[in-house]
């Protein structure tokens, strides 16, 4: 078996919603050897893995998939299930999974859900290496060796557990976020709106308050000069002062590093002259100033203050071993560290306990070692503080805080400044009214862990990541600025033009992507083919933009899925045969289901505007949850009087040739179709259904009739608002229409709006795109025959697996079926057939452009040396 292609659907794609795995799959041989002809592979396999006996497959219940391998299933499949259960056997929740059989023998395209890519992908690799293995008859296969690895490859790329917690609510509540790089930034929201955080700092974090809080001195003052409690101590940089600060505060004593975090170096309860002296000569060298201070006996709570509230409180407890009389401290340390709940850093609910020089020096205190054995019940407290970083515990203690205790927590936050805190202090009861005499606050610290909260070891779970969110954004609103998604075979690009041009409005910023570029404003700050997700990424993550207007092809979707989990508004333009027998799209209704994936992903209460006149757009209307907004040509079409029977909104042309906006049960007219210059007179009818598309999408945004009517009128179809789609010049008594029509819908559209132009001859310059099937580029040679007096046959630069003139020689034995050889001409490069078709015209005549690189078309302008008028 063979992996030919891998790709990553990190967004909503043709599979799932959720993030999900592409492979194309070459199962060779075993195309002949389903599962029911491997003797023994099923019992072997559901003995390795009796998990799978749960997997439903598509039968919708459990054992299906089972039944699937008795009764004969293929690898591809077969992988698919491997890979999902060997996920979950290492703690990674995912479930679905689909595998689709290519056209080309031994290919499937296999597709599961992964929640992170490494150990995604492993999983396959392990599922093939399984397989094989259990093929070959090889006994005693380790796959708790591929669990582990899989597990030791997600939590090493995971989000950490405070800002996975984050990322989980702002999803909950549908806010967009996205991680940034590999470590733990999130940005939350979307263009003007979005907000960073990082762990738990916020980009509503002062700087000055986070170095305040490092600096435990620091806090102390701020802390003290406003009344809040605080123990007595000083900072030392020496042995000696250390020893000298010991004598004037009087023991027991707490030490420290000046400038620690996550409990490193803390140790407690130092109780006279001998044990200082043990923890003195085994502190960290590499600290040079720490702060001594009086030690308050009770207990250690951690109080988690975020935006002005008490959010959680936890009670935290020293990491402890009991003692069994045979085993060292090291010992124990390491069969408490295999305890399920406890992993490196902050993976898990617990840290492991580490081994190092807190330890070490927290038990020298007591003229102890790792390497010491306690006595059998001897509990063994071996770190001197409780954070979670040292191996310590959180018993959830919010419902018993007494409100002085909130009050004052509250009250630290404030001075030193921080919108999330975690307020350290020790009190012998918390549940009882504040004693300032007995409590102190240790610390106040930035960035605060919120794993104990979410996952005490004892008590209720505190949802602090949603308090984050909260605090951040009231509602998605807030934070998403709106997207209007386009989609469709046809008409994309200039839908998804006119949509930014009705939207924008002084102080207003929209971005667009399209096929042509990625633009903010007026700056076009990308050029190409840019109607992917990484595209659209670059407009969403813009803090300039107010609106984002992505244009959305096949092909981007294909390949990395959505960029974005909801949109405001989604548009489909319409739908035709079109790259189909390219990645696993081999059908007209596979293609249809690709495209409907953006009325899907219209968000609860967003708008979907569908064109009427194409039967397969209008049953898109039963998959989603926007509100519905048809749109058509003809105000007979039965989906527009459906919609005006039951005053709901929709856009359509009446038989006198008005633009027609009826909402809430009422029809206004809104401008004559002849009066829009992007209609051509009314004679461009692809060109009238993209504009009541985009009429509809902006004015389900609030934009007003009026507002409308301006910028409709003043979208002109030239090279600067509508740069390469259906423009028209006029040279020397000639008309020359340049359009980017590739596939046979598009062609019959140009054709239609050229007759209605024509003058004298037509004479056409096109090519087809190598990706295409034969009888889709005969068919292009076909129509073009048909609709032209003369043909002008070029190459595209791009051969998209061809050999040279191999597109050409399809397209030419196409049209010499209706025109004379004599009409037909093949020139290679672009710029060249242009020209070509230029010296062969006539006044009077009529040339169409059909063009692969518009630069192309710049050419042919400045090469001619004659004036031009792009038609406005």
């Amino acid at each position: 078996m063979k992996i030919n292609r891998v790709r990553y659907l990190k967004g909503p794609n043709y599979f799932n919603y959720n993030p999900t795995i592409w492979i194309e799959l070459d199962i060779q041989e075993y195309e002949f050897q389903p599962s029911n002809k491997i003797a023994g592979f099923s019992e072997s396999l559901i003995s390795l893995m009796p998990g799978l006996k749960k997997h439903t497959c598509s039968t919708g219940y459990e054992g299906g998939f089972v039944e699937r391998l008795y009764e004969g299933t293929w690898m591809g499949h077969i992988l698919e299930h491997i890979a999902i259960e060997l996920q979950n056997m290492a703690g990674i929740h995912v479930k679905h999974g689909k595998t689709v059989t290519g056209k080309q023998e031994g290919i499937y395209f296999v597709t599961y859900e992964y929640r992170e890519p490494e150990s995604g992908y492993y999983a396959f690799k392990a599922a093939m290496e399984i397989a094989e293995q259990i093929i070959s008859g090889i006994k005693g296969i380790e796959i708790s060796r591929h669990v582990n690895k899989i597990s030791s490859f997600y939590y090493k790329n995971k989000l950490g557990p405070s800002t996975e917690a984050i990322y989980n609510a702002a999803i909950r509540r549908n806010i967009p976020v996205e991680r940034i790089g590999t470590n733990s930034l999130l940005r939350l929201g979307t263009g003007s709106r979005q907000k960073f955080v990082q762990a738990t700092i916020t980009s509503q974090t002062s700087c000055m308050a986070v170095e305040n809080s490092c600096d435990k001195q620091a806090t102390k003052d701020i802390l003290n000069s406003c009344g809040l409690p605080v123990p007595i101590g000083e900072v030392a940089s020496s042995y000696e002062e250390i020893f000298k600060a010991a004598e004037r505060l009087g023991f027991p004593l707490v030490i420290k590093p000046l400038n620690g975090r996550q409990g490193q170096g803390v140790i407690t309860n130092i109780k006279n002259k001998d044990e200082l002296f043990n923890v003195v000569h085994c502190l960290d060298r590499h600290v040079k100033e720490f702060i001594i201070e009086k030690y308050y006996e009770g207990h250690d709570y951690r109080l988690l203050v975020i935006g002005g509230n008490l959010v959680a409180a936890s009670l935290r407890m020293p990491p402890f071993v009991i003692g069994n009389g045979q085993d060292t401290i090291r010992r124990l340390i390491e069969i408490e560290n295999k305890n399920p709940l406890r992993g490196d850093g902050h993976e898990k609910p617990m840290t492991k306990i580490p081994f190092n020089y807190t330890v070490s020096c927290y038990l020298e205190k007591f003229d102890l070692s790792l390497n010491s054995i306690p006595h059998k019940g001897q509990i063994v407290q071996v770190v001197g503080n409780a954070n979670l970083s040292t191996g310590g515990l959180a018993i959830d203690v919010t419902d018993e805080v007494h409100p002085t205790y909130k009050e004052l927590a509250i009250a630290a936050a404030k001075a030193i400044g921080l919108d999330i805190a975690g307020i350290d202090l020790i009190s012998k009861d918390i549940a009882k009214p504040l004693d300032s005499k007995q409590s102190a606050i240790i610390e106040v610290n930035a960035a605060p862990g919120i794993r104990m909260h979410h996952h005490p070891s004892k008590g209720k779970s505190r949802d602090a990541g949603k308090a984050i969110v909260n605090y951040l954004f009231k509602d998605r609103e807030e934070a998403a600025i709106p997207v209007l998604a386009v989609t469709g075979t046809n008409g994309k690009t200039t839908t998804t033009r006119m949509i930014k041009h009705f939207l924008e409005s002084e102080g207003r910023t929209v971005g667009m992507t399209n096929s042509d570029g990625v633009y903010i404003g007026s700056h076009c700050i990308d050029e190409g083919d840019c109607s992917g997700p990484i595209s659209a990424r670059k407009v969403l993550s813009n803090p300039q933009v107010d609106a984002a207007v992505l244009e959305t092809a096949r092909g981007g979707i294909l390949r990395e899925g959505l960029a974005f989990r909801y949109c405001d508004v989604g548009v489909v333009t319409n739908v035709a045969e079109d790259h189909l027998g390219i990645d696993g799209i081999e059908t007209f209704d596979q293609l249809v289901k690709l495209k409907r994936l953006i009325p899907e992903v219209v968000i609860d209460g967003g708008a979907c505007i569908l064109n009427g006149d194409d039967p397969e757009v209008a049953k898109m209307a039963s998959h989603t949850k926007g509100k519905v907004i048809f749109t058509s040509l003809d105000e007979q079409n039965p989906f527009i009087q459906k919609a005006l029977k039951k005053g709901e909104d929709a856009w359509y042309v009446d038989l006198a040739g008005w633009i027609i906006c009826s909402e809430n049960g009422r029809c206004t007219k809104f401008l004559l179709v002849s009066e829009v210059p992007v209609t051509f007179d009314g004679t461009a009818k692809h060109n009238v259904s993209n504009l009541l598309q985009a009429l509809a999408a902006v004015r389900s945004q609030g934009v007003d009739l009026e507002n409308l009517k301006r910028k409709a009128l003043s979208f002109v179809p030239d090279f600067h608002f509508s740069k390469g789609r259906f423009n028209r010049i006029e040279m020397e008594g000639r008309q020359i229409i340049i359009d980017y029509a590739h596939n046979c819908a598009g062609l019959n559209a140009v054709f239609e709006a050229v007759r209605s132009l024509k003058m004298g001859r037509v004479l056409t310059v096109l090519s087809a795109p190598g990706d295409r099937l034969d009888e889709d580029i005969a068919q292009l040679g076909t129509i073009a025959a048909k609709n032209t007096d003369v043909m002008v046959i070029k190459e595209d630069a791009e051969l998209r697996g061809r050999v040279p003139w191999e597109v050409p020689g399809i397209i030419k034995t196409a049209a010499k079926k209706h025109l004379s050889p004599s009409n037909i001409h093949l020139v290679k490069p672009e710029a060249e057939a242009f020209i070509k078709a230029w010296e062969i015209s006539e006044p009077g005549d009529l040339l169409l452009f059909l063009y692969e690189d518009f630069q192309a078309v710049k050419k042919f302008i400045e090469l001619t040396g004659s004036k031009t008028r792009v038609d406005r």
